[in-house]
């Protein structure tokens, strides 16, 4: 089980399961996270920033602006990927390092 991870909302601080986190998209030097209850939380971060604070094995860098909790992927295609039903873009050059992260049985 994964630590738990803190964001200010309203002047207290959440604690998050990084299991509970579905993806994380970047706007700027802000940061939703996206929550598997459909909620979302957003903080002055920067993707690289939040990823840092994330245990590396369950979330893949999938655009500059997105990142994805394995554990949410439904289906992966060249250029996209389902997460909740939701089609979400992969960057052309985090293809081939996503698919690497993932454990794959062909």
């Amino acid at each position: 089980m994964s630590n738990p991870f803190f964001v200010w909302q309203n002047k207290v601080l959440k604690r998050i399961d990084p299991g509970t986190v579905m993806c994380l998209e970047t706007q700027g030097n802000y940061t939703k996270i996206f929550l598997s209850d459909h909620t979302f939380y957003m903080v002055r971060s920067t993707l690289s920033g939040a990823l840092k604070k994330l245990p590396p094995e369950l979330f893949i860098r999938i655009h500059r602006s997105l990142a994805a909790n394995i554990y949410f992927i439904d289906d992966i295609a060249k250029d996209h990927l389902i997460i909740g039903g939701e089609s979400i873009p992969i960057g052309k050059q985090y293809y081939k390092t996503s698919i690497r992260k993932l454990n794959i049985i062909e």
